[in-house]
């Protein structure tokens, strides 16, 4: 007798569905709202997919590679809004980054970001940035070169702080959207639904209730 396949592909689910339907539904959760954090990227929405891979972490923690996606969006969400190369090595006061913080950082993010460790489409570019990077502050010359760039380049941009960048705006109407008064909203372009859901299952006498709420996202 044939058996027949299963229509969700095996990768999709983080690991054996266990009895707990609860539990089961947590998992699944959070493969959409990782699929929703690679769909934000493709759309250059870097904040919001750092937001829903955060999601993702926090529906199932045992989630793998959930902190690695998140690394990769926000290296991209740092170069997009113009920030210097050590916040794209997650330093954020160059004052007290020596070498060894440096190549520390180097090579927790390359790690972080090897396609053994992360299957994120954010991936090879954010890796590419943190090359970058590390080309410039791992050198002696080029550093100090770079860093008498930073006072200049840091005042030009508090000078131009009435003009957001294309993606902070694009992440804020996202926050606009996430933040209106129907939960179960589509933007005006479509662009967005959320869905919440909120799943109460009945306990034994004496034993307290587990209520569960997950929210949902697609991006058409």
């Amino acid at each position: 007798m044939a058996t027949r396949r299963s229509r969700i592909p095996s990768n999709s689910i983080p690991q054996a569905l266990c009895p707990d339907p609860i539990i089961n539904l947590a998992q699944l959760a959070a493969v959409k709202a990782r699929e929703a954090a690679e769909a934000y990227f493709t759309l250059q929405h870097f904040d919001c997919a750092i937001m829903q891979a955060r999601a993702a972490k926090e529906l199932y923690p045992e989630f793998p590679g959930m902190d690695n996606y998140m690394a990769a969006y926000q290296i991209h969400s740092a170069v997009s809004h113009k920030k210097n190369w050590y916040h794209v090595l997650g330093i954020p006061n160059p004052a007290v980054a020596d070498s060894e913080v440096i190549k520390k950082q180097y090579k927790r993010l390359a790690l972080a970001l090897h396609p053994d460790k992360n299957g994120s489409i954010a991936a090879d570019g954010a890796f590419k940035y943190v090359k970058a990077a590390w080309d410039v502050l791992s050198n002696r010359a080029k550093r100090e070169a770079y860093d008498k760039s930073l006072s200049p380049r840091s005042q030009g941009a508090r000078g131009s702080n009435n003009s957001k960048p294309a993606q902070q705006q694009r992440s804020n109407a996202c926050s606009r959207k996430r933040a209106g008064p129907d939960a179960n909203s589509t933007g005006g372009d479509g662009s967005f639904y959320k869905k919440t859901i909120k799943i109460v299952r009945k306990s034994n006498p004496g034993q307290r209730a587990t209520v569960v709420m997950l929210s949902v996202c697609r991006v058409a």
